[in-house]
């Protein structure tokens, strides 16, 4: 089934292969046994859509949700009212009426601090003092989370005031990397403040932390880039790929020419250009400029040129004039040009690309 929505650029369009997700979410719950696979949905999965992604994931029994605003937590309520939906912002900045439709809702808030713990337990008195919580420790990213230093007077708080722990969370600062020490470091610490807890669930283990670090797995583990196939590995499949739509094609036979703005690419040579539909407005990195690639007929052909907000070029020079056509759709990211390449390419990462490039695009489920 291919189901297509949110039309912008219908010269762009992002395929989003959800046999593919079944296969990564199936294959990762496998390897962690006995813990549980929760889904990471923020940022509208990552660009790929909360609602489709979310229909989904619940059709393949997952039950353990993370997300980041309080609007996405309302979203994926409206889709399943049974769930564990966990609000990685917590309450700390939400209005009162919010806060209340939170523990009317039953989403579990996520706590980063004491001042947004003694928040919670005031509501909590009022609305509902079983209502669940997730206490998320900072154990050495030192971003967002309860600071390690204070995690007796946390411990205390939750003992006395009778909180309802219902999990115990930390995000790894260097799971990609095997070797780092800090993994160690982290997991200590952790273990150290789960001792406190031990009927609450531990979570510990992101994507990278899964392939890597099977003892830090503990009772659930959180991935968003290996259900959507962004974190490299031998098994997990490709979920996403991208097209654009050949506008234009042109001979260009002066002797002297320069292509897209402040004439970036220059050539003495008679060249075949094509006009693709897609830019940086569509995800579609600009520093890829006169330094990438995209596929047609399994042939890789050169970007040309500043890629502009709506427009790529691309040399079709090396291929038979009449075999590219204006109406074509030439491959971006797939499976001859890899997410990961791209991203490296960019200097950056897989998660920034497919951000930005679900904003504009028209996406297409297959199942």
């Amino acid at each position: 089934m291919k189901k297509t929505v949110g039309i912008v650029n219908s010269n762009g369009l992002l395929k989003i292969n959800l046999k593919n997700l079944e296969y990564n979410y199936k294959s990762l719950k496998t390897i962690v046994r006995p813990a549980k696979l929760a889904a990471v949905l923020k940022s509208n999965c990552y660009g790929l859509g909360l609602k489709e992604i979310t229909k989904k994931l619940l059709t393949l029994k997952c039950n353990n949700f993370f997300l980041t605003s309080y609007e996405e937590s309302i979203a994926l309520f409206k889709l399943s009212k049974r769930s564990n939906i966990i609000l990685l912002n917590g309450i700390i900045n939400l209005s009162n009426d919010n806060i209340k439709n939170i523990f009317n809702k039953k989403i579990i808030p996520v706590i980063n601090s004491y001042k947004e713990l003694k928040k919670f337990n005031s509501f909590a008195k009022e609305l509902n003092p079983n209502h669940k919580v997730t206490l998320h420790f900072d154990t050495g990213i030192n971003r967002l989370g309860i600071d390690f230093n204070e995690k007796n007077k946390i411990i205390n708080f939750c003992l006395e005031n009778n909180i309802n722990v219902f999990c115990v969370m930390s995000h790894l600062i260097a799971a990609d990397e095997k070797k780092n020490k800090i993994n160690i470091i982290q997991k200590k610490k952790f273990e150290e403040i789960i001792s406190f807890f031990p009927k609450a669930i531990h979570t510990l283990a992101n994507s990278n932390g899964i392939l890597n670090f099977k003892s830090f797995n503990y009772d659930m583990v959180r991935s968003g880039g290996c259900i959507f196939g962004t974190v490299k590995s031998n098994f997990l499949k490709n979920v996403v790929e991208l097209y654009a739509r050949v506008l234009q094609i042109r001979i260009v036979n002066e002797k002297h020419n320069n292509f897209g703005y402040n004439g970036t690419f220059q050539s003495k040579e008679k060249k075949i250009i094509a006009i693709i539909g897609v830019g940086y407005a569509d995800g579609y990195p600009r520093t890829l400029s006169n330094d990438s690639n995209v596929c047609f007929k399994k042939k890789k052909l050169p970007i040309i040129g500043s890629i502009s907000m709506d427009y790529i070029i691309v040399d079709v020079s090396k291929i038979k004039y009449g075999d590219i056509k204006v109406g074509d759709w030439v491959e971006l990211i797939g499976k001859n040009i890899s997410l990961d390449y791209i991203s490296k390419k960019a200097n950056t990462i897989p998660y920034e690309i497919l951000n930005s490039i679900g904003n504009r695009v028209k996406k297409s489920y297959i199942d």
